[in-house]
This record gives C-alpha cells, structure tokens and sequence, in this order.
C-alpha cells in the first residue's frame, strides 16, 4: 500500500482579526523562482500589532513576520545569484512593476502593493518561501542583525525624505528600536545633535550608550529642559511614537523653517489639531514615510561598517512556541525593546 505523507511546520497565523493560533500546516513548497528559507530569526514589529487589530492592510488568514532572516536550503530551477546554505534577509515589498507609481520610481505606493507578513506567509514560521528576488545576502552579519534589516531600510527611506542637511539639530520622540535607529541614521548622516525623548528612563539610558546628544525624560520638567537644549527649537522634529497627542505637540519644538517627520504609525482613525497659519507664518514643512524604496543595499552596508549598532536593541528572544510571550508584552506595552521570535 502506498502512503502518502504530508510535512508539516510549526508557524504563528492571525485567522482573524483578533484571533491568533500557534499550530502546524503545510511545509512552504518553493516555485522555480523561489528560495525555500529556514528563519533564524524574525522581529515582532507594531505593524504586527496593527495587523492582530485589523487595522492594517493585510489578508487572513496569515502568517506574520514582516522583518526576518535565515539561511536557504532549497532554491528553484530558475532562481539566479542564491544557492543552498546562503544567509538571506528578506524585502518583503512585492511590487506589482506596472502601475504610474511602480513606473516613476514610487514603488512603495503600487496600485496592487502586496508584501510577506501581510499578504504572503511572513517570517513567524519554520520556513518560508519567497521570490529569490526579495532576497539579499548578509554575508557575516549575524542573524538578529539580518532580521533588523527591514527596519533599518524604513528608517533609512524616512531620513532620505526630510533632505537632512549636514549640522541640523534634531528632536526625536520614543526611544524604540525605531527611535533609535533613527538617532543613529541621523548622526551618521550630518546631523550634529540629536536629542531623545522617552517616558521610560531604562530606554533613555540605551539611548545615551548609543550616543544620544542628551536625553529628556518626558516628564513635568520635560518642557524646560527642552527650552534650554533649544531655545528656538530644533531644525528636525521626529515622531517614533505613533502616539497622536505627541504629533500633535511637535510643531511647538521645531525652529522656524524646521521640518517635522511622522515616523510613527498613529491608529488609522486618530485626528489632530494643526494651526494652518503657523504652518504658513512659520514656513514648516510636514512629511511623512511609508515603508521602504530599495534601501536594503544601505542598510546591510551600514551594518556590515559597523556604523549602526543594531545587536543592541535586542532585548528579548522567545521560540514560536514562546510567541504569545512577546506578543503580551507589546500588547501590554512593556518596557522592551526590539522582541525577536527564533524559530
């Protein structure tokens, strides 16, 4: 009698908003221009939260798992440039190459933008399937590093928005894996002060370790210490908090003709106040950043340079069947840092 067996791994799936399950389904089949990766390593992002609430765009069931790295064990026929035992991140941006946006360099806002962890099976499972083109090779980074990639492409992208100019002075709000990425791209990119801003003084004392201008905590003596820092205010205001009433509050930090970048993702729903004659007296230029634009070359280059310290913001690790662990702990908003999930 012939048997035919089924593989199976263990993988994290969102059914449903609201809804998560820890269990087993199909092992990934990869089609000829495909890499079959086993993960190593993939971080649990806000996105991720976004996605569990249903307030993100993605498809369910899915499995999460945008920012993830590993090593390749099979590749298709017709995949170039990647073989077996080859150490990947992923770009989980998949374009659709037609669209106005996709034509004109804009890909990140294509008409049909898909992306693993969203729309394909992401990073939170054994192994995963993706095109080889999404791919990129790490070399000697180590696997937490090749997993903070994504991120730091976002980060990346955002300060390539705003132009920053060599010697500009720049504010940033939250002390995240984020904020501090941020803090880093900003003083490797001319910036010849940045200061942070937290409510949590553990996050502060990583970000002077990582070579913060000064810290403030955001507290009721936050306002004066700022206006000492900046008597007229910064030349770049920066939110990596996602937190509306924080954006709100950003215009009255930044100099005149200072630019203000919503980094951060605020709930979809959230409203704030602006005074558009301030915008106009003042001449303030608002921008914001979604995702990433090709900025995974810069971003392994600088990490293989050494020039962004990224091990640092690891802070806890969990297996997949540890996820829930992690998970709570962003739900709940713990003091964390950058919360890497090890299949």
């Amino acid at each position: 009698m012939i048997r035919f067996w089924r593989v199976f791994v263990q993988a994290v799936v969102f059914e449903a908003p609201g809804k998560i399950n820890i269990k087993d389904i199909p092992e990934p089949q990869a089609g000829k221009e495909d890499i079959l990766v086993k993960v190593k390593a993939a971080g649990l992002c806000g996105t991720d939260l976004h996605v569990y609430k249903g307030d993100f765009i993605a498809s369910y069931p899915i499995v999460p798992g945008h920012e993830f790295s590993g090593e390749i064990i099979s590749a298709g026929a017709d995949v170039e440039g990647f073989k077996p035992g080859d150490r990947v991140c992923v770009d989980p941006c998949v374009y659709c190459g037609k669209c106005d946006f996709c034509k004109s360099d804009r890909e990140n806002f294509c008409r049909d933008f898909r992306a693993y962890g969203l729309h394909f099976n992401g990073g939170f499972e054994e192994l995963v399937s993706v095109s080889y083109r999404n791919a990129y090779q790490i070399g000697s980074l180590s696997f937490e590093e090749g997993s903070m990639i994504e991120p730091l492409s976002c980060v990346i992208h955002g300060i390539k928005r705003i132009g920053l100019r060599a010697g500009d002075e720049v504010l940033i709000f939250g002390c995240g894996p984020i904020g501090l990425m941020l803090m880093q791209v900003c003083k490797k990119s001319g910036a010849s002060r940045v200061i942070m801003a937290d409510v949590s003084r553990k996050k502060l004392e990583t970000a002077e370790r990582l070579g913060a201008g000064a810290t403030l905590l955001n507290n009721n003596s936050f306002e004066a210490g700022l206006k000492k820092l900046f008597p007229f205010g910064a030349d770049v205001v920066i939110d990596a908090t996602g937190i509306p009433q924080v954006v709100q509050n950003m215009s009255a930090h930044v100099k005149d003709a200072g630019k203000l970048l919503f980094f951060g993702v605020c709930p979809p729903d959230s409203r704030i106040s602006i005074n558009p004659y301030e915008v106009y007296k003042r001449e303030l230029t608002i921008y914001g950043t979604f995702s990433l634009l090709h900025d995974f070359p810069s971003a392994i280059k600088l990490l293989q340079s050494g020039s962004i310290d990224v091990r640092s913001l690891a802070s806890h690790q969990f297996s997949l069947s540890e996820f829930m662990q992690g998970f709570n702990l962003m739900l709940e908003h713990g003091d964390f840092l950058k919360i890497l999930i090890k299949p």
